[in-house]
C-alpha cells in the first residue's frame, strides 16, 4: 500500500519541528519589541498602543489573502459582533498591558511569565465547570505558580530592597496580560465554532486594530515610528505571530493536542536564550530555577489531565484560535485514581482550555 504524504510527514516527525519552530518564532516578540518601546539604540520610543495597532493591522493584511481561499462557514450575526467586540477589548488590552509591562521589566522575566495564560485559563475553566484539582494535581499547579510568579517577583523585590519599583510593576502588568489572554481564549471558543481559523484570526486582528486606532485618536497619541523600525514590526507581526500560528496549527494536526502544548511551552526557554544573546540581559540561576519549575509543572499537570497513553485514535481538538479540527492524537485511558466519568469530562475540557495564547500577542 502506497504511503500518503501525511503519513510520510508524520513518520518523519515534522510535527515536532513545526511546534519547536513556532515556539522559537513566538519568543522573538519578547526581545524585538523591548528596544523599540524603550527607545534604545537612539531609536524613537514607540507608544505601546501604537505598537499594538501596527501589529494587528499588519497581521490582518497578512492573513487576508489566505482567508479569500478558505470556505465561508457562516454569516455574521448580532451575537458575533458582540463577541468580536469583547474579544477585541480583551485581546487588545492584553497586548497593550504586555507592552507597558515589558517596557519596564526584563525580557527574561517576560519569557518566564509567557505561560501565565495557561494557569488563568485553567482557573477560569474550573470556575465555569465547578471543577476542583485533584490532590496530585495540586503539586504541579503549585510548581507553576511558584516558578512563574512567586520566585521572579520575590527576587525582584529582594533586588530592589522590597520596594515596589518599576520592574516589579512591569512583572505584575505582564502577569495581568496573561489573565486578559485567558479571557480572550475563553471568548474565542464561540467564534471558533462559526468561522475557520484564518477567518477568526483576520476578524480578531482588524477588530483589535480598530479599537487601538480609536484609542490613538481619542487620546491624541502621536504615531512616532521610524522607517528603520518597520522591519522589526513586520517580523513581530508576520513571523512572530502569523507564521508562528501557522506552524503551530501544522504541528497540532500531526502530533496531537497535548504534545503540541507541551512543546510550545518551550517558548519561555527560547525567550530567555534570545534575551541573553540579542539583548545581552543577565540570565541568573534564579531565572533558570523558575523556568525549570514552570516547565516541570506544565509537563506533570498536562499529562495528568490528559492521561495520554499509547493507542492512537482520531479525536477533535481545539486549535490555537479554538477552531475544531479532526486530527490524530493519543487515546485517553482511565487513570488508577480517576473514574470514567471524570476522565471523559476532563478529556474534553482539557482540549478546550489548555492551549497557549494564540492570540495575537
Amino acid at each position: 500500500m502506497e504511503m500518503s504524504a501525511l503519513d510520510f510527514v508524520r513518520k518523519s516527525h515534522y510535527g515536532y519541528y513545526f511546534i519547536i519552530l513556532a515556539a522559537a518564532l513566538a519568543a522573538l516578540i519578547h526581545v524585538i519589541c523591548k528596544p523599540m518601546l524603550e527607545g534604545a539604540n537612539n531609536q524613537v520610543e514607540i507608544n505601546p498602543i501604537v505598537m499594538a495597532f501596527l501589529i494587528y493591522f499588519v497581521l490582518g493584511i497578512f492573513i487576508t489573502p489566505l482567508v479569500k481561499k478558505s470556505p465561508v462557514i457562516s454569516k455574521f450575526a448580532r451575537k458575533d459582533v458582540m463577541f468580536m467586540a469583547l474579544i477585541g477589548i480583551a485581546e487588545g488590552a492584553g497586548l497593550i498591558t504586555y507592552f507597558y509591562g515589558i517596557s519596564t521589566t526584563t525580557a527574561v522575566n517576560a519569557s518566564i511569565f509567557s505561560n501565565s495564560e495557561i494557569i488563568f485559563a485553567l482557573v477560569i475553566a474550573m470556575l465555569v465547570f465547578k471543577e476542583r484539582l485533584q490532590i496530585k494535581e495540586c503539586i504541579p499547579f503549585s510548581m507553576i505558580i511558584i516558578g512563574m510568579m512567586i520566585i521572579p517577583i520575590g527576587n525582584d523585590l529582594y533586588q530592589n530592597d522590597f520596594s515596589f519599583g518599576s520592574i516589579v510593576t512591569g512583572d505584575i502588568l505582564i502577569i495581568f496580560s496573561g489573565l486578559l489572554y485567558a479571557i480572550d481564549i475563553t471568548l474565542c471558543k464561540y467564534l471558533g465554532k462559526r468561522f475557520d481559523v484564518k477567518k477568526t484570526v483576520q476578524i480578531i486582528s482588524f477588530t483589535c486594530a480598530a479599537i487601538t486606532i480609536s484609542m490613538i485618536a481619542l487620546f491624541q497619541i502621536p504615531m512616532n515610528v521610524e522607517l528603520a523600525q518597520l522591519p522589526n514590526i513586520l517580523i513581530m507581526s508576520i513571523i512572530g505571530t502569523g507564521m508562528s500560528t501557522l506552524f503551530f496549527l501544522m504541528g497540532l494536526k500531526l502530533i496531537g493536542a497535548v504534545r503540541t502544548v507541551l512543546l510550545y511551552s518551550t517558548t519561555s526557554v527560547f525567550g530567555i536564550l534570545f534575551s541573553g544573546l540579542i539583548l545581552s540581559e543577565a540570565i541568573t540561576p534564579v531565572d533558570i530555577i523558575s523556568t525549570m519549575l514552570v516547565l516541570a509543572g506544565i509537563v506533570l499537570l498536562r499529562n495528568k489531565l490528559a492521561g495520554i497513553e499509547e493507542t492512537v485514535v482520531e479525536t477533535k481538538v481545539i486549535n490555537k484560535t479554538n477552531t475544531t479540527y479532526g486530527v490524530l492524537s493519543r487515546k485517553t485511558k482511565l487513570l488508577l485514581m480517576v473514574t470514567k466519568s471524570i476522565q471523559n469530562t476532563t478529556k474534553e475540557k482539557t482540549r478546550k482550555i489548555l492551549f497557549p495564547n494564540c492570540g495575537i500577542g
